[in-house]
C-alpha cells in the first residue's frame, strides 16, 4: 500500500518555572560568576524554544550546573525560528560572550550563523538537536544529545511487538528537518522496513506540539475508519497528549495500539493506567547539566571530560560524530514490565 504523507501540560511546577523565563533572554548562574583572570565567564545559549517541557527541564539543569560551576549563562528563546536564533547568535558575538551553545530549532538554516561563530574563534557546542556539517566546514567543540536514534529503534520494536509483526500504522512525526525528527524517524522506519508485515499507511508532521498532535490524529481517524488502522506512533509525548484527546473524543481507543516516547510523567501515568501501550524515557535535565559542565570546563582552561559524564547516576556514552565528540545520554523503553520502576516515574 502507498504511504500517504501529509507533511504539514506540563506539570504545574514546570509551568511556574517556565513563567520565570518568559522574557526573550534571561541570565542564570552565581551572582559573582567564575572569573577567567578578571573577566566573568559568560555563556550565551540559544534554546530552540522555551515553551516546551523538555526545554524547561533542560533549562533547570543549565541553571543548576551554572550555579555549581560559578558561570553566567544567558538563555535566549529561539521561538522555534532559525531567523530568531541567527540574530541571537549575532547578539552573543557582539556581546563578546566567552562561549556559545546552540539548541537548534531546525539545523540547516543555522549553518551560516555557526560559520560566523567559527570565524570569531568562540568556543561552540550544540546541545539536544544535532546538526550536520553538510560539507560546510563548520565545527563544534562537542555535541551533547541524548540517544534519539535509540529512541526510534526502541519505538519501532515496540510497534512490532504491539502488533505481533503485522498491521497498519500511522506516524505523527515531529518538526520537519529537526535533528530529533531525522534521527528518531530514520531509526524507526529502518526497524519497520525490516518487518514487511507492518505497513505505514499515513505520516504527518505534528511539530512536537500538543495542538499538532491533536490535529494530525483527527485527520488520521477521519481517513481510517475503525478496523482500518491498528496503531499510532507519536514521536513525542506532547503530541501524544493532543492525540489521546482526539482518540477519546472519537471513542476509538479500543482496538488501537498507542506508542509514544519522551518520558513525561503524565504520559507514563496514563501508561500505568493502561490508556497507552508503550512509551520511553530520556532525561532532559542531563543534557542541560552536561552541556553547561563541559563548556565551563573548557572556558576555565580545563580539559573537558567527554568520556566521564553522568548525572544522578545516569552515565552518558561518548562516540564520534563527523570527527567531533558526541556525548550521548541514554534512552530507555518503558512498558508494563518496568513501568513501576522508580527510575521510570517520569519527569
Amino acid at each position: 500500500m502507498s504511504i500517504f504523507d501529509a507533511r504539514m501540560t506540563r506539570r504545574v511546577s514546570l509551568a511556574a518555572a517556565a513563567a520565570a523565563v518568559l522574557a526573550t533572554a534571561t541570565a542564570c548562574g552565581t551572582s559573582s560568576g567564575s572569573k577567567s583572570g578578571n573577566k566573568e565567564i559568560t555563556i550565551g545559549w540559544s534554546v530552540a524554544y522555551f515553551d516546551h517541557p523538555v526545554y524547561q527541564l533542560m533549562m533547570e539543569g543549565i541553571k543548576e550546573e551554572a550555579a555549581k560551576q560559578g558561570v553566567k549563562v544567558i538563555l535566549a528563546d529561539g521561538k522555534n525560528d532559525p531567523a530568531v536564533q541567527t540574530q541571537q547568535i549575532n547578539n552573543f558575538l557582539a556581546q563578546k560572550v566567552d562561549g556559545i551553545i546552540l539548541t537548534p530549532a531546525v539545523s540547516d538554516p543555522m549553518i551560516p550563523a555557526v560559520k560566523k561563530v567559527n570565524a570569531a574563534k568562540v568556543p561552540f557546542a550544540i546541545v539536544d538537536r544535532r546538526m550536520e556539517t553538510k560539507g560546510s566546514g563548520i565545527k563544534w567543540d562537542f555535541l551533547v544529545s541524548w540517544d534519539m536514534v535509540k529512541s526510534g529503534t526502541v519505538g519501532g520494536e515496540q510497534v512490532v511487538k504491539a502488533l505481533n509483526g503485522k498491521g497498519k500504522i500511522a506516524v505523527v512525526e515531529g518538526t520537519a528537518g529537526a535533528g530529533s525528527t531525522v534521527d528518531r524517524g530514520g531509526a524507526f522506519y529502518k526497524v519497520i522496513a525490516q518487518n514487511p508485515g507492518i505497513q505505514v499507511v499515513y505520516k504527518a508532521d505534528g511539530d512536537f506540539k500538543r495542538s499538532g498532535g491533536q490535529q494530525v490524529t483527527e485527520a488520521i481517524l477521519q481517513r481510517f475508519p475503525k478496523g482500518e488502522l491498528d496503531a499510532i506512533y507519536y514521536m513525542a509525548d506532547e503530541m501524544l497528549f493532543g492525540g489521546i484527546q482526539a482518540i477519546n473524543n472519537s471513542g476509538r481507543r479500543e482496538g488501537l495500539k498507542i506508542i509514544s516516547c519522551d518520558g513525561d510523567k503524565n504520559a507514563l501515568d496514563i501508561l500505568r493506567k493502561g490508556q497507552i501501550d508503550y512509551d520511553g524515557i530520556f532525561f532532559p535535565k542531563d543534557e542541560g547539566v552536561i552541556g553547561t559542565r563541559l563548556m565551563a570546563q573548557k572556558l576555565k582552561g580545563q580539559k573537558p571530560e567527554f568520556g566521564n559524564q553522568e548525572y544522578e547516576g545516569r552515565k552518558a556514552a561518548l562516540v564520534e560524530y563527523e570527527g567531533m565528540p558526541w556525548v550521548k545520554p541514554d534512552f530507555f523503553g518503558v512498558d508494563s514490565s518496568n513501568m513501576n520502576d522508580p527510575m521510570f516515574v517520569g519527569w
